[in-house]
Order: C-alpha cells, then sequence, then structure tokens
C-alpha cells in the first residue's frame, strides 16, 4: 500500500472516539478505524522504514500491530480509568532487540495536534545503569548535556520519569544532576497538524523533525544498547 497520507477521517475518528469510548461505539465503528487510521498507519510504517533503512539501518519499523503501531486498546488492569480506548495514535520505530526498553523515534496523532520526537520511554534496571554511567562518565556525560541544551533551546519538550533526589551511588551537580535523576529520557515537539499531515509529504515532514532528536536517540543508543551507529 502506498502511503498518500492521513486524511481528515484520521484525526476525525479519534476525535470521535473521544466522545464515545465504549465498545459498543467501537464495534459499530471498526470499519471506519481499519480504514481511516490503521491502513494508513501501516502504509506509513512501511514508507518511513524505507526512509530510515538509507540513513539508519539500525532503526526498525515494522507496519504491524504490537510492533511499529500501538494498538488502540487500553491496559485497563491498573488504573481507576476504564476507558477502553486510547483517543490518541501511536506509531513506534526503534534501536535494540526489545521495542518496549529500546530508545527510538515516535509519533503520536491527538484531535488537533501531532507530537513528533525521540527517546526512550521504558528502560530496564540494566539500561538504566548504563544509563547512570553514561551521565557520570568523562567522555560520554558532557556530550548529553550538550544535546540536551540544544533541543531546550530548539524547543523541544525534555524530560521523563523523575525521582527527587540523586540515585544512590551516584553524585553529580548542575545540568548532570538533573540528567541522572531521570528513569527514562525523551524529546519533542506538539505542534498543529502540518498540512503535509494529509499528504504523502508527512514522511519526509517527520525525518526532518526526526533530525532534531537524532542525537539523543544515538546516545541513548550506545550508551544503554551498545548499538553505535555506522
Amino acid at each position: 500500500m502506498t502511503f498518500e497520507g492521513f486524511g481528515p477521517g484520521a484525526l476525525g475518528f479519534l476525535a470521535d472516539l473521544a466522545e464515545n469510548n465504549d465498545r459498543g461505539w467501537f464495534a459499530e465503528n471498526r470499519a471506519r478505524y481499519e480504514r481511516e487510521l490503521l491502513e494508513p498507519e501501516r502504509a506509513f510504517v512501511e514508507a518511513i522504514g524505507g526512509e530510515f533503512a538509507k540513513v539508519d539501518p539500525r532503526v526498525r519499523a515494522v507496519p504491524s500491530v504490537d510492533r511499529s503501531i500501538y494498538r488502540i486498546n487500553r491496559d485497563t488492569r491498573f488504573t481507576a480509568d476504564k476507558s477502553p480506548y486510547k483517543t490518541y495514535a501511536d506509531l513506534w520505530f526503534w534501536i535494540g532487540a526489545d521495542r518496549k526498553s529500546a530508545p527510538g523515534y515516535f509519533v503520536r496523532l491527538v484531535p488537533g495536534a501531532v507530537w513528533v520526537g525521540g527517546g526512550a520511554h521504558q528502560l530496564t534496571d540494566e539500561q538504566l545503569q548504563r544509563y547512570r554511567l553514561g551521565v557520570v562518565s568523562p567522555e560520554r556525560g558532557p556530550r548529553l548535556v550538550s544535546i540536551v541544551a540544544r533541543a531546550r533551546t530548539a524547543g523541544l519538550e525534555v524530560g521523563g520519569e523523575g525521582l527527587r533526589r540523586l540515585p544512590v551511588g551516584f553524585s553529580a551537580e548542575g545540568a548532570a544532576a538533573e540528567l541522572l535523576r531521570y528513569k527514562w529520557l525523551h524529546a519533542l515537539r506538539k505542534v498543529s497538524p502540518p498540512p503535509e499531515l494529509g499528504s504523502a509529504g508527512f514522511v519526509a515532514w517527520c525525518m526532518n523533525e526526526f533530525a532534531g532528536v537524532g542525537p539523543l536517540v544515538d546516545w541513548l543508543a550506545e550508551t544503554t544498547e551498545g548499538a553505535e551507529k555506522r
């Protein structure tokens, strides 16, 4: 399938789902979900996978649900909010063996907005230890401080789940201390849907945005996965 953009029906479906977040409505509109959102998602993943293959073969783009396409169903087992469906669509392109803990790039479609960025959103204990050792490393640490500073200057939101105190056994000051407190780290931009969203040009638009977070993704991939860019 050739990617021709996410039409107005994609965000329109998500907006309608937000107002009708129940299984009965979704069952009646499943065909619409597959036509307006899921099929374009698959085509987008295939298209952007081809672009990543040209510039960074480490990045994995797999056009199926539970791979680069996140499920629309919510996991309600451990939350008070029992709404069965997400009202956004997530797409994920990762570097490493385990898509859940690997660093990578992401796109989120939200009614009225597009989020685009990169980083890591879940590190294993071993990866987190490597991350912290990287932050305090005289070689890697200053590089990350510089990457984060440049990202913020460029208007990106940089952050992640953090600790109130420095982790036991580690010490740092200033920007490095802030980075040490993070349990994971990402950078992103939230924008109104760009004109390119509805055309094949959305692939190039995303790749241009990914270039801005590429240094952070590279640092995380090298540090937590040992995946050097070639």
